[in-house]
């Protein structure tokens, strides 16, 4: 079969979410492309909703993420082509603290969690999984029911046990080039620190928690951090704040040695000290409150759970539940959380493989089986966006069978042992130290039936028939307290950004901006090197010259601010820039300081322009055009 060819595709979504000037950068997960937007108010929602490879559009996290299901890599590899070498290997970061970003500081800061969890984790998930899918069909050979096809002592069953536990073992190293690379710093470094985590001698020590000293009766001692996810993401994130400190405070000579032996040295050191024990301690007893919840709630928390999982699949906000399966699973080496989202995922490829089979369109039995088969490989979103949410009745179909399932795997106390779920997950549900004990194999097999059965026949009589009217795909999630918006026909007025005198841009001594080129505007014999933000707005450019500001207003416009003429040749001497890109300010902000007489006596002209580059529909009034 001829290999599909995705150019087009890319071609419109990267049209459709305004264009490549648009974008910031772009991940995906294993369904989403995740694009960063200089302005998702430019993405076209509905161009890209009508596009029948597309499933959906969503707006979560920071992102503006469009549904692909299956393809997602393909697709993804198509865009990153178009893009170019600038997008292919460069990681939004999420860590800029923009203060004057008003929105709630909860929300933010649960937002940016999720971001970062999403960027970190979805390289590895997929590592994950395949490896405890080795590990369960290991356990399923040794099960002396089956005659023991294999003994656990065996050379074979040794060599790909340890293929499958690399991907456990060495997790602080896949966390941590991933992590960092989702904070655009130096993923070597990363890495590096993480196998400091995972290196035998310390790995060691940590099994037998060996004392490293003892200040005032405290023992500092050492922790075993092969399987641990959560003490590495903040040594990638630690890693990138000091390196960017040595940066700014080491001479260019020393750089290429002396940053990463003090970054890795430090980071290393405080990990083993200080954070990692910390962070493992609590991120343990989360996953063992969690198992224990989950446990002790019985059916009750089984039947809650299994009913709205797939809710949080919706808005992307599963990525959050993520971590805290992994840390239970490479923690206590089981998941009773897990064990129930499994049914989840079979209920929801259940309902849809029930609209498949009683649908006559073609074009739904296309996307009904294909979804199904995704949802029974443990990938909901292609059913939920593709099927079931455009048929309301039949996504609340799926979530009964999975309320139903729920409730048997807490009724029956089934727990999981490796990460990949619904059906292709059974591996996950031997136990691997016990193989002998089947409770939570049989958990599985009669919550994925009951799930299965009850989401099949409740779509089947009540949630579809070919007369049904389509839905629209699921309303989009605005961003919480996201602010720029273009409104057609507001009217904003700029002040007058630096003590002097206003003149016309005619007047300028520069062809391009006199003439108006750029845009209309106004300029300033400056008389204070101080610039302020001549209104609210978010700080799209910051030159590190400091020559240059771009501001997009609260309303869309889009406003420069240009200190001086040819200054951009004193690279940045003479300029401090109090403010970074993607900050809010607002009026009357300070933006750049600068020396009026060090532009003067390199032999420029100090006049400061003001230039709407775009209004973007706006009435932008300035004290000339006024």
């Amino acid at each position: 079969m001829a290999k599909k060819d995705y150019t087009q595709l890319a071609d419109n979504v990267i049209k459709d979410v305004g264009g490549k000037d648009n974008i910031k950068n772009v991940i995906h997960c294993i369904t989403r492309l995740r694009f960063y937007l200089k302005d998702e108010s430019k993405a076209n929602d509905d161009a890209l909703r009508e596009n029948s490879d597309v499933l959906d559009v969503i707006h979560a996290s920071g992102q503006y993420q469009v549904v692909i299901g299956n393809e997602v890599s393909n697709v993804f590899d198509a865009v990153s082509k178009q893009l170019g070498a600038d997008f292919s290997d460069g990681e939004q970061d999420i860590t800029t603290n923009n203060d004057n970003d008003k929105r709630n500081p909860i929300t933010r800061g649960f937002e940016n969690l999720i971001g970062f969890i999403t960027g970190a984790m979805s390289p590895v998930i997929g590592v994950i999984a395949a490896a405890g899918i080795i590990k369960g069909i290991l356990a399923l050979l040794t099960l002396p029911q089956l005659g023991s096809l294999l003994s656990s002592t065996s050379v074979l069953y040794i060599t790909i046990s340890a293929i499958a536990d690399s991907a456990f073992y060495f997790l602080p190293i896949l966390v941590g080039y991933a992590a960092a690379k989702r904070l655009n710093s130096d993923p070597i470094v990363a890495a590096v620190i993480g196998g400091v985590l995972a290196y035998p001698s310390l790995v060691n020590y940590g099994k037998a928690f060996k004392l490293m000293f003892e200040i005032g009766g405290f023992k500092f001692q050492f922790l075993n951090y092969t399987y641990s996810i959560f003490p590495m993401i903040l040594a990638a994130y630690m890693a990138k704040k000091l390196s960017e400190w040595l940066k700014e405070h080491l001479p260019s000579y020393l750089q290429m040695i002396f940053n990463p032996l003090i970054t890795v040295m430090i980071v290393s050191t405080i990990t083993l000290v200080i954070t990692g024990p910390i962070i493992q301690g609590f991120a343990n007893g989360i996953a063992d409150v969690i198992n224990w919840l989950v446990n002790a709630s019985g059916w009750l928390g089984g039947f809650v759970i299994g009913g709205f999982y797939q809710v949080l699949v919706i808005f992307g906000l599963h990525w959050g539940v993520v971590p805290l399966v992994a840390q239970q699973i490479t923690g206590s080496g089981q998941s009773a959380l897990n064990a129930i989202i499994c049914s989840t995922m079979v209920s929801q490829g259940a309902a849809v493989l029930a609209v498949a089979i009683k649908s006559h369109k073609d074009k739904i039995k296309e996307v009904g089986f294909a979804a199904a088969i995704s949802a029974f490989c443990g990938v909901t979103e292609p059913a939920i966006y593709g099927v079931n949410l455009r048929y309301r009745k039949v996504f609340i179909s799926g979530l009964m069978g999975s309320a139903v399932g729920g409730l048997i795997t807490g009724l029956m106390h089934g727990t999981m042992y490796g990460f990949t779920g619904s059906l292709i997950g059974f591996s996950s549900f031997f136990n691997p130290q016990h193989p002998t004990d089947l409770n939570s194999f049989y958990a599985f097999l009669l919550a994925s039936a009951a799930a299965l059965v009850v989401s099949f026949i409740a779509t089947w009589f009540w949630g579809y028939n070919d007369n049904m009217e389509i839905g629209k795909k699921v309303d989009k999630k605005q961003r919480p307290g996201s602010k720029i918006t273009t409104q057609t026909g507001t009217k904003e007025t700029l002040s007058v950004p630096v003590e002097g005198k206003v003149i016309p841009l005619s007047k300028v001594n520069d062809q391009v901006f006199s003439a108006g080129t750029m845009g209309e505007g106004f300029a300033v014999e400056p008389t204070k090197g101080i610039l302020r933000a001549p209104v609210d707005a978010e700080v799209t450019v910051a030159y590190e010259t400091g020559h240059a500001i771009g501001l997009t207003t609260m309303a869309g416009a889009e406003i420069l601010l240009h200190i001086g003429l040819d200054t951009v040749m004193m690279k940045g001497k003479g300029f401090d820039v109090k403010v970074k890109q993607e900050q809010f300010v607002k009026r009357g902000d300070v933006l750049v300081e600068f020396d009026i007489d060090a532009i003067k006596q390199a032999g420029y002209d100090p006049t400061v322009i003001v230039v709407i580059t775009d209004p973007h529909g706006v009435d932008v009034a300035t004290p000339v055009l006024a």
